[in-house]
């Protein structure tokens, strides 16, 4: 998470760090700008809307940034690329929860199960972006589309900037059967409400209070 509450009006962001969104090249460049940079613990770093809502949006109003003085903003990806990233990362041989001898195909089928005993993400990115019953993010920039979010970034900042790919995985692309696949679309319903918001301008704007409607009514975990 990175605030950037110096900007100047109609300036000011807050930019939450959706895990496996590329976090660490925003914050390799974004960083020098920022007010504040949370870079550990990873719960703090990758802080969800939810824990915005509830914990650091009251500690910036109390340091004189209203809510409605700023944006907050997250990165999304495709919800399949999302799943697959965590897969390739782990297949790191110095990662600690390592997947280097498991197929995608397998991951996924864990991931779907809820196996808390394998090397999964725990959560899902709807949630990430999730508070309150709706979505509490202003602004949701498509990662494929960094023709867009460069641009975002570099107007909220006031000057050019450049973007380095950092902490890609040199792990092959996975490959799904097709009954894992369906099962993923249909377990990832609420992250495709959000995609295809993206779809056209890479930028979903003024998506703060939209009720995601295949989250249904489950409650906030």
């Amino acid at each position: 998470m990175m605030t950037f509450l110096e900007l100047g009006p109609g300036r000011d962001f807050v930019l939450l760090a959706l895990p496996k969104t590329a976090s660490t090249s925003l914050e390799r460049t974004l960083s020098p700008y920022a007010t504040e940079v949370v870079g550990s613990p990873p719960g703090r770093k990758h802080l969800p809307a939810r824990g915005f809502v509830h914990t650091k949006a009251h500690e910036l109003a109390a340091q004189g940034h209203p809510r409605e003085s700023y944006d907050l903003v997250t990165m999304f990806r495709e919800p399949v690329a999302w799943l697959e990233s965590w897969w390739r990362y782990r297949a790191r041989e110095d990662s600690r929860q390592s997947t280097a001898e498991m197929t995608f195909e397998e991951f996924a089928l864990h991931y779907l199960a809820g196996d808390d005993e394998a090397p999964v993400p725990k959560g899902r990115p709807a949630r990430f972006i999730h508070a309150q019953g709706s979505v509490a993010v202003d602004h949701v920039l498509a990662v494929e589309r960094p023709d867009v979010w460069t641009s975002w970034f570099a107007e909220r900042i006031g000057r050019p900037l450049e973007f380095e790919r950092r902490n890609a995985s040199s792990a092959e692309h996975g490959e799904l059967g097709f009954a894992t696949r369906e099962a993923l679309v249909a377990h990832f319903a609420p992250e495709y409400e959000v995609w295809r918001r993206l779809a056209d301008a890479g930028v979903w704007s003024g998506a703060r209070g939209t009720r995601l409607e295949s989250l249904g009514q489950q409650r906030d975990q």
